[in-house]
């Protein structure tokens, strides 16, 4: 899933749950913020408070980078557990199992955005929503460079057999109907719109058991209807002026609750930046990285130590996967 679902989906899903909208902008800021993570920083290099974040996305999500597998199981490819992969397996022309695929609400996944839910973090909130909504969009795909997730093509074979490289955008797009040709001929069949409809459903449950707003189910039931509506009719490709279209009306649903996304807020709220004095006069001047005043309250900062906090309990959640796979010896995890 890209921002469309990640921002305002997720804003719209939270305010409805009944998050007050500072709440609710934090966990969709930080859902969508999880894909523009994606740059290593040092702050305060060489001194005693000196910070480094762990990032959530590579660069290009269409360029996967081996040597960063872990990111991508973690944030963005959570896998089932062994008896949700089993029943999949059925599923494919080839009957192949992998201990890493992506199965949409799969009980790993859901506990680990119930646990976020349970800290009260609004930025894990939002990381573990991302997390979770992403098992809808990249279901039947690992997190991993496999032959399991190859596409059929030429140009598909000259892309990478990591995550859904060689699918590129189409899981992403909420309105998109495609095939993935992997799959049999019951399920190849992919609606994207009915995907994520499901999606919404099982994160607004999932919000309710904490919040306990009253008569949850018509609100449900009113959630999925304007999230349909917004989303449209289903489409064999998409276009810019589709996009734009579906923008304005998530938009008109949160009416005076819009915020703006901007990709950079967050940190450059948090950070001040200086030229390093041994590079002034150089083209290439190199910047230095330094906290602004009461930095451990930003949140840029709780976003990254939310992050921080994601990882550890994803890992220990996964751990007897990845013992069994003796993934923890390979150089790039």
């Amino acid at each position: 899933m890209d921002k469309e679902y990640h921002y305002y989906i997720t804003f719209i899903i939270a305010l409805r749950a009944g998050f007050k909208k500072d709440e609710a902008y934090k966990i969709a800021y930080s859902s969508q913020y999880t894909d523009d993570n994606d740059t290593p920083y040092e702050i305060n290099e060489g001194q005693d408070d000196a910070y480094e974040n762990y990032i959530s996305q590579t660069e290009n999500i269409t360029k996967p980078q081996e040597e960063r597998l872990r990111i991508y199981t973690i944030f963005h490819f959570m896998p089932g557990t062994p008896d949700e992969i089993w029943r999949v397996s059925l599923d494919r022309k080839d009957g192949k199992l992998h201990l890493l695929n992506t199965i949409p609400n799969n009980q790993n996944a859901a506990a680990l955005l119930r646990d976020a839910l349970k800290s009260g973090n609004f930025y894990w909130i939002g990381i573990a929503t991302h997390m979770f909504a992403d098992t809808f969009a990249h279901q039947n795909f690992v997190g991993f460079k496999d032959e399991f997730n190859a596409m059929e093509g030429f140009l598909e074979g000259l892309l990478p057999n990591i995550g859904h490289a060689e699918a590129k955008y189409q899981p992403d797009i909420p309105n998109l109907r495609w095939k993935d040709e992997r799959l049999t001929s019951k399920y190849k069949a992919r609606h994207n719109r009915s995907i994520f409809l499901e999606a919404t459903g099982c994160i607004f449950d999932q919000y309710c058991s904490l919040t306990k707003p009253p008569q949850p189910e018509a609100l449900k039931k009113a959630l999925l209807d304007d999230i349909g509506n917004a989303i449209g009719k289903e489409a064999d490709k998409d276009t810019n002026a589709l996009r734009s279209q579906r923008q304005k009306r998530y938009k008109g649903l949160l009416k005076k609750n819009y915020v703006e996304y901007k990709k950079k807020s967050w940190f450059n709220e948090a950070i001040r930046y200086e030229r390093d004095p041994l590079t002034v006069g150089v083209s290439n001047t190199e910047a230095l990285l330094f906290w602004k005043e009461g930095f451990k309250n930003s949140d840029w900062y709780l976003f990254q130590e939310a992050v921080k906090e994601h990882q550890r309990k994803a890992k220990e959640i996964l751990n007897p996967t990845f013992e069994r796979m003796e993934v923890a010896k390979l150089s790039n995890w």
